[in-house]
């Protein structure tokens, strides 16, 4: 029979081992590293006292996608013609003329940009999804729902425009503004069409 000293002796042991078993397995878990961000809707317009919601969604150097919208620090080019929340909101105060004003999400070193302009007359729709592209597979997995929105110089659109897949082994033919990633890995193309012919897209990327 042990005795008390090596009882304590091998539970010490055993406490040991496990430690250093624990130490090794977290150097096989390495928090991904954020390499580029995404902002949507790209390029959109807005009338004076007009806003809308941006998103900034982080694609990281595992293919992993994770929306920063709300981590993200938001800043304006000129805010006496766009302002910008500390969630991405922008509004616009003035007419910018074509040039427009410069938003930018920035999450650490990492930045992305995105020109709104006010005033303008928009002839083509403003196509946003959610979620946003890209999207992970890992993190969603297949036969997952994505909703599309449609804006025309800040007006939202969605109720009276159809949409449409070019590839619908990625996204499937929507039905409304509603359709399912399909679980393939690749890109498609959603087109919208209101009922005055005026159009839009948006390439939504799928990756593993």
């Amino acid at each position: 029979m042990l005795s008390v000293k090596q009882k304590l002796l091998l539970l010490s042991a055993v406490l040991c081992l496990t430690s250093l078993a624990w130490v090794g397995c977290q150097g096989f878990f390495v928090n991904p590293t954020l390499t580029s961000i995404t902002v949507t809707p790209s390029n959109p317009n807005l009338q004076v006292g007009g806003t809308l919601q941006l998103t900034a969604t982080g694609t990281n150097d595992d293919g992993s996608t994770k929306n920063l919208t709300s981590s993200a620090t938001w800043s304006s080019s000129d805010t006496t013609q766009v302002t910008v929340s500390s969630t991405g909101l922008v509004k616009g105060i003035a007419n910018t003329g074509s040039a427009g004003v410069t938003i930018t999400a920035t999450s650490g070193t990492i930045s992305a940009t995105d020109t709104v302009t006010v005033g303008q007359t928009q002839q083509s729709l403003s196509i946003t999804s959610s979620p946003s592209s890209p999207i992970s597979l890992a993190s969603l997995g297949g036969n997952t729902s994505i909703s599309f929105s449609a804006t025309l110089n800040g007006t939202n659109v969605t109720g009276s425009t159809s949409f449409t897949s070019n590839n619908t082994s990625i996204i499937s033919q929507p039905s409304g503004n509603l359709a399912t990633i399909v679980g393939g890995v690749g890109s498609a193309t959603i087109t919208g069409t209101d009922n005055n012919n005026h159009t839009g897209s948006i390439t939504i990327q799928v990756t593993q």
